[in-house]
């Protein structure tokens, strides 16, 4: 056994095996940030990710415990190991579920996995990993982009508030994300992290201009999604990306863009009366309701993930199939001993990027974490899925994190990468 170890560390050696992986894992997290858009197939969408991504980062764990030279990660990653444990675990007691237990289940192994490609990305390459980043948000830009071009200039979409909810390119199922709120969510997440790349410290002129551009596009599309919780968390994270990156171009932009929504809310003045008046909480109120009944002797361990939540509404044809937040789905499908440790895991993160608040990641990762927690308010259904638009909300910011500065964390001051222009 020793024996086939040091011939797989030798083989590992010659044939540079480190480099084709962080090539693999780069190209895999280009895929998953844009494939929506150029993949059509979502079976085929996630086959690539498998391969060039999930596979490479089992490749490493494999090799890593065989001849012991895998670096081990903070204690930061234990809440979050104990998170995914538990949920995979509370199948174990859902009832009603279409899905099977263990299908479910292995969902925390891909997210595990996602987790360590994104370590080892950081810690081997992270101009790899900023680029594949940078593509992804770039390919869907281009996406919304195009989306916006061929909905209201082609096929002459009305502008008119709420008269037409964006969710899709509307040629074949390019860069269709099946309803506005998810696509609104989706588009807001990679617009934090534009924002971040425009006002980031010591940016040229060009790269300004660029990712400037994009924000807009991405924020316009977020705009017309007419997703309120989408729109509540760009404006949240965008504040705080300003404040993070210490830009003068970011205080002006701030200013212009508070001038801009009290001139959007004098012109829509009309239509957020009936958003206040009437749609409030777009029917949310009696979900909740529903919530709290269904919830009365299971806080603790929660209905078991899988178990189905049905809430009928009054024509008896319509059926919610979720809660509508996800703190409370979190706590439905396993207790609240699961929204527990995934508050630790926050803590812990917070606990840590608080000492690195300079580094050049948390700058950009931060704020696009806080998007998600915003969002995750009254729109996110789960966070424990397959590979999807969820992980690009939550995981790729907690994954990034949660990678930063391992080889020197406690350097608060170090930004551990000199951002390539």
């Amino acid at each position: 056994m020793k024996g086939m170890m040091r011939w797989w560390s030798n083989s590992t050696e010659r044939l540079k095996w480190p480099r084709l992986l962080v090539w693999m894992l780069a190209i895999g997290l280009f895929i998953q940030i844009s494939g929506k858009v150029w993949i059509e197939s979502g079976s085929a969408r996630n086959a690539q990710i498998y391969i060039w991504l999930l596979l490479p980062a089992l490749i490493f764990l494999v090799h890593g415990f065989c001849v012991r030279g895998i670096e081990l990660p903070t204690w930061h990653y234990l809440p979050w190991a104990a998170f995914l444990f538990w949920v995979g675990l509370s199948t174990v007691w859902a009832e009603g579920a279409e899905t099977g237990a263990f299908s479910l289940a292995k969902r925390g192994l891909l997210i595990a996995l996602y987790l360590v490609a994104i370590y080892w990305l950081m810690l081997r390459d992270q101009v790899f990993l900023r680029r594949a980043l940078l593509a992804g948000i770039f390919v869907v830009a281009m996406g919304a982009l195009a989306s916006l071009i061929y909905q209201f200039g082609v096929l002459d979409r009305p502008l008119a508030y709420r008269a037409y909810r964006i969710d899709r390119l509307g040629i074949g199922d390019f860069a269709n994300y099946g309803w506005p709120v998810a696509a609104g969510i989706f588009h807001g997440a990679l617009a934090v992290w534009a924002l971040g790349l425009a006002l980031e410290q010591g940016g040229k002129l060009r790269q300004v201009i660029i990712w400037l551009g994009i924000f807009s596009i991405l924020a316009l599309y977020v705009l017309l999604t007419y997703t309120r919780g989408a729109w509540f968390a760009l404006a949240g994270a965008s504040i705080l990306v300003v404040f993070l990156q210490k830009s003068k171009l970011g205080w002006f932009l701030l200013l212009a863009g508070f001038a801009l929504v009290l001139l959007l809310v004098v012109i829509f003045s009309s239509e957020l009366v009936v958003e206040i008046e009437q749609r409030q909480l777009s029917g949310r109120g009696p979900i909740w309701e529903y919530y709290f009944e269904v919830m009365s002797g299971h806080w603790i361990f929660g209905q078991g993930l899988g178990t189905p939540f049905e809430f009928r509404w009054e024509n008896g044809v319509t059926v919610s199939p979720h809660a509508h937040s996800l703190y409370l789905q979190q706590v439905y499908d396993s207790g609240i001993i699961s929204l527990l440790l995934l508050g630790t895991g926050v803590v812990a993160i917070f606990h840590k990027v608080w000492r690195m608040r300079n580094n050049v990641w948390v700058r950009l990762a931060l704020p696009a974490l806080v998007f998600a927690l915003i969002a995750l308010l009254t729109d996110v259904e789960r966070i424990f899925t397959r590979p999807g638009d969820y992980w690009t909300l939550f995981w790729l910011p907690i994954g990034i994190l949660l990678a930063i500065n391992s080889r020197a964390e406690g350097d608060s001051d170090s930004t551990q990468y000199t951002p390539a222009r």
